[in-house]
């Protein structure tokens, strides 16, 4: 290969690594934001946690799936669906009256 060929090659690399780096950070933002829960769901759910979930880490994706599936069994706690129904995590339509 040419060094000319070989030139031309790395700045398209570095071009591309520069495009794709702001794209990688906004998703790192996003998934950690995404993540995230408000304290009055985190008190809400403390219990359920402890019951349902408690062999997994707080914070973890595991942790959530743990939670959709005791919520979609319907094993959670008035208290709890009420908090992420208010958060928009779940829709209204599961609210426990």
């Amino acid at each position: 290969m040419s060094d000319l060929f070989r030139n031309a090659m790395n700045k398209v690399s570095i071009t591309r690594a520069l495009f794709a780096l702001p794209l990688a950070i906004a998703l790192t933002v996003t998934t950690v934001e995404a993540g995230a829960y408000s304290k009055k769901v985190e008190n809400s759910c403390r219990a359920d946690y402890k019951t349902h979930c408690p062999a997994y880490k707080e914070g973890t994706s595991a942790l959530r799936s743990c939670m959709t599936l005791a919520g979609r069994r319907g094993n959670l706690s008035r208290r709890c669906v009420n908090a992420l129904t208010d958060a928009g995590l779940v829709p209204r339509k599961y609210r426990k009256r």
